[in-house]
């Protein structure tokens, strides 16, 4: 799973869904998540292992993230877990920014995020946006975002699968290959055997002493002979 899939998770047990993903057009090394839950709306700046090799980097993303304190209730930032002590948890508790730390196992979550009070509004009759109920509509958008992301490990499952697919009929065909070149061998050799082969003689028959001149063509000799 992605770093993203795995950080995602973590808020899906409180009623967040992902709404939105994309790479910060001004870093080459922050990844950010929106999740929501229909009422608040959550940024995450997910840091690549890249960022904590460039001086300041990490700087610039709290700076980023203080201004996303603007236009969303709360602001989380995750890093790699073996970064962890690169972060000032303290840092991050004062300026209210949820802490995560995530690797390729999964995520966890040190420092949840301080979630802006808005005034509450009088209670109005729920909203409908084409025949759907807000509350329905929070709960398809929830759905898709399950789909989203188990299409997704269905396509690496499948690229998988058709990598060692290609292994084995390239194997097959090595082995056909192999079997072909002994049968043809095979062939070539029992050719050059025949080849060989002496003839078979047949015995000659018994021969008998030499016979006076008056026994000799004569048929009964021939007869009384075989019955020896």
């Amino acid at each position: 799973m992605s770093a993203e899939d795995v950080v995602a998770a973590v808020y899906e047990e409180e009623g967040f869904y992902e709404v939105e993903r994309e790479e910060d057009p001004e870093s080459d090394y922050i990844t950010r998540l929106i999740l929501s839950n229909g009422k608040k709306e959550i940024a995450v700046s997910i840091l690549s292992e890249e960022a904590f090799l460039s001086k300041g980097s990490l700087q610039d993303a709290l700076l980023k993230a203080e201004k996303l304190k603007e236009k969303f209730d709360g602001v989380i930032i995750a890093v790699p877990r073996k970064f962890q002590r690169a972060v000032d948890e303290d840092v991050m508790s004062l300026h209210g920014f949820g802490f995560v730390i995530y690797d390729k196992l999964g995520a966890e979550e040190l420092l949840p995020p301080r979630l802006s009070e808005k005034p509450q509004k009088d209670i109005e009759p729920p909203t409908r946006v084409r025949g759907i109920e807000e509350e329905e509509l929070v709960n398809i958008r929830r759905e898709l975002s399950k789909l989203l992301r188990a299409l997704e490990e269905l396509e690496v499952r499948l690229d998988r699968l058709e990598k060692e697919q290609n292994k084995i009929v390239s194997r097959l065909s090595k082995v056909e290959s192999g079997l072909y070149e002994l049968e043809k061998r095979g062939a070539v050799k029992a050719e050059k055997t025949i080849e060989r082969a002496e003839p078979i003689k047949e015995p000659e028959p018994k021969r008998r002493g030499k016979l006076p001149s008056y026994l000799q063509d004569n048929p009964w000799v021939d007869i009384l002979s075989r019955r020896e």
